[in-house]
């Protein structure tokens, strides 16, 4: 296949899913006219919860033009071997990596067999067991694999419902205090100096916890949702579910600190937490509804609508996970799989706080010898 006249490449011939030949004045007998359509790479995103079948993340993926995903055993544990060949082994037209749950009900699972059958990640809760914490990065170092940090305290959480706030104070709703994050970075960010593991700090939400980190060793990675680049507590006006969700949508401060250190490329990684859930866990009252907002399918979307430079977009939702991982993604160029979007990033206004707007509507995703039209 030869994909002609596309707006920000020259032309791009893929044989047998490879990017065979970029250039001009190529021949192919498949050709497909971009339409003067920009390329952009598939996302790799390394924060996908498994709140629902595979088959389900797999079509939501495409759509969303996230072409790899990270699953994190949040909501139904990924402990043995049964649960990881089950996931592993299900068809699917996305790449597929699961993080398994390195501690679980309080002891610690079978992690040297599970990365050898195929686990590419460990996660953990950092208000586990600090002995435990502890066996799990010799493991990790021994085994040269990743640690996943959800970092949050229960203790601290009690039955917190959103984020601090005037706003939560008015709704009547019981606050998530920014120290519940915080604290448990500096714990695990002390604590980790000790070993050679490369540790990702998930869904990171407050300005503390960026504060704390901005001098990380190289080991350090930090990750945040698109949740928290979007939205904040005033969001939630009518006690509105949508934007009930886990680790919760902050202040607009933390919001802005946020967007600048992503600028900036403090954050290595920018991720959907996508948490699917059902419409009758929403439509209740607030104190009851479910945490998450589904939004895989819609992840390319958001993030391109961000007022960022789209090099930047690309490299922290692309780039960087795929050399995180080791992945032959997120790079366009003879030799690598042909995993890319085409479509168009238009700026359509600015908003009430002088911030430019953009929309991003794909035209097509290429995964391999697949092509997807939305």
């Amino acid at each position: 296949m030869l994909i002609t006249n596309i707006k920000n490449s020259k032309d791009i011939k893929i044989e047998d899913g490879i990017i065979t030949e970029i250039g001009d004045n190529l021949s192919d007998e498949e050709i497909y006219d971009a339409k003067n359509a920009e390329i952009f790479p598939l996302c790799v995103d390394l924060n996908v919860k498994n709140s629902e079948s595979i088959s389900k993340l797999n079509v939501k993926a495409l759509k969303g033009g996230v072409g790899t995903i990270l699953m994190i055993p949040q909501n139904k544990p990924i402990y043995n071997k049964l649960h990881l060949a089950y996931n592993l082994t299900k068809e699917k037209d996305i790449d597929l990596l699961v993080a398994i749950e390195a501690i679980h009900e309080g002891k610690l699972s079978d992690i040297h067999i599970l990365v050898d059958k195929g686990a590419s990640a460990l996660f953990i809760n950092s208000d586990e067991d600090m002995n435990l914490i502890k066996r799990v990065f010799q493991y990790a170092e021994m085994l040269k694999v990743p640690v996943f940090i959800n970092a949050n305290n229960k203790a601290l959480l009690g039955n917190g419902k959103m984020n601090a706030s005037d706003k939560a104070y008015s709704l009547g709703l019981e606050g998530i205090e920014n120290y519940v994050e915080s604290v448990e970075v500096a714990k695990i960010l002390e604590f980790s100096k000790n070993f050679d593991v490369k540790v990702v700090f998930q869904a990171i939400t407050t300005k503390e916890s960026l504060e704390l980190l901005k001098n990380k060793n190289k080991n350090i990675f930090v990750d945040v949702c698109i949740d928290n680049l979007l939205y904040t507590d005033e969001n939630i006006n009518d006690f509105d579910t949508f934007y009930k969700t886990f680790p919760p949508i902050r202040s607009e401060d933390d919001r802005k600190a946020l967007l600048e250190a992503v600028k900036n490329e403090e954050i290595d990684f920018i991720s959907s937490n996508h948490i699917a859930v059902k419409d009758e866990t929403k439509d209740v009252p607030f104190e009851v509804a479910e945490f998450g907002i589904s939004k895989l399918d819609k992840f390319a979307k958001l993030l391109y609508s961000l007022d960022i430079k789209t090099e930047t977009l690309s490299k922290l939702a692309s780039t960087n996970p795929a050399k995180f991982f080791g992945l032959n993604e997120g790079i366009i160029e003879v030799g690598k799989k042909a995993k890319f979007m085409l479509g168009n990033r238009n700026f359509i206004d600015y908003d009430q706080n002088n911030t430019k707007k953009y929309e991003f509507k794909m035209n097509k995703s290429f995964i391999f010898k697949k092509s997807i039209n939305f």
